[in-house]
This record gives C-alpha cells, structure tokens and sequence, in this order.
C-alpha cells in the first residue's frame, strides 16, 4: 500500500516537472508586444564631467558632454534600417576621427559608430559620415540633486538632414521646362517631433 502511494506520488511529481518544463518552452516562443514606456534614470552625472559619453545599457542611451560642455543623452540604436529594423546599437570610439561626407573639418577624435550601417556621429550627434537620414535621436534630461536625470519616456528625433545641392537642370530644347529640384528641409530640433523606439522583438536580432 506504502509502495503505491510512493508510486502514485512520484508520477504526479513527474508529471508536474514535465507541465513546468513545457510551459517555460512554450513561454520563451512568446515574442514580447507590450509597450515601451520608459522611466526616469538618475545618472549621477553633472556639468563637472568632461570624459567619454557613459553607456546605460538597460535603457538604451548614452550621456556625456556635447562638444560645448552641455550634457545629452543619445539613443542608443542609430536611425534607420540598421538601428531600428535590425537592432544595432551604437558604439563610442574614443580615437576614432573621419572626414566629413558633407566637407568641413575632420571630425573626431571621439565619435559614435554604427557598426552595422558604418555611420559616424560626433560628439553633437551630428552624422558626419555614412548612411542616415538625420542625427542621432535623443532623451531629454534635467539637472536633479545627484545629477542629470534622463527622461527615456519620450524619445526626441535628430534633425532631418537636408539632401545634397544638385546642379540645376538644363532644357535639352529651347521648348523645354526644367524640372524644379526638391531639397528636404531641416527639421525642428529634437525637442518639437518624436520617434518611435525599437521594439524589443528587434533587439539583438
């Protein structure tokens, strides 16, 4: 009778092992779909630090001091396809210097790298080379007691980059009209329009 009741009582436990083993299977094919809220992250950084920008890997940003001393917290993932579609975060490169794309002085050293995409940004979050459509996106953040907090509920667009001037058009015949050249505009800074955030099916995919 004692020999049964073990018997019964070790299938049962058995059993439940297998239920929780299946359950946690199942569980890690559940792709997440809840919202990106945010939070407030205190940095304990202040106008004082004058080092590398500092990764906070959990909430995706990085904050340091701009090329005039101001301090910015960066989006982590650059924009466009490599950052948002394939969820590739950004690096600091302490060393590294470019050439502009757009002409100007050699940018560097220090920039923000997109390993994937190739893109450079500066210190300012201002894409210096490769391919993006604007600059880097951006949390704000306030001075508090212990230093800046960074508010990564909302996440502010860098501004849109204006495309490169081209040569005007010229009529094949007299009797021709040339087309008008449409050039994208600037837009407002990173406090006037938001953007979407990566979803967390993409990162690290």
């Amino acid at each position: 009778m004692i020999r049964a009741r073990i018997a019964v009582t070790v299938s049962l436990l058995v059993a439940l092992a297998a239920l929780t083993l299946g359950i946690v299977a199942f569980m890690r094919t559940v792709r997440d779909h809840s919202d990106i809220t945010g939070r407030l992250v205190q940095t304990r950084m202040t106008n004082e630090y004058k080092g590398a920008p500092v990764p906070f890997p959990l909430d995706d940003f990085f904050v340091g001091p701009d090329s005039r001393g101001d301090v910015r917290a960066f989006y982590a993932y650059p924009p466009g396809y490599f950052g948002h579609q394939r969820g590739c975060k950004m690096i600091w490169d302490q060393a590294a210097t470019i050439a502009p794309d757009r002409g100007g002085a050699v940018a560097g050293p220090g920039l923000f790298i997109d390993p994937c995409g190739g893109a450079r940004f500066n210190r300012d979050g201002i894409l210096v080379s490769g391919p993006a459509d604007r600059n880097l996106d951006e949390f704000l953040l306030a001075p508090a007691v212990d230093g800046f907090v960074v508010d990564t509920k909302t996440l502010h667009c860098g501004a849109l980059l204006p495309s490169a001037p081209s040569a005007p058009a010229t009529p094949e015949s007299a009797g021709a009209t040339a087309t008008p050249t449409v050039t994208l505009t600037p837009t407002p800074g990173p406090q006037d329009q938001t953007c979407d955030r990566v979803s967390p099916n993409t990162k690290g995919n």
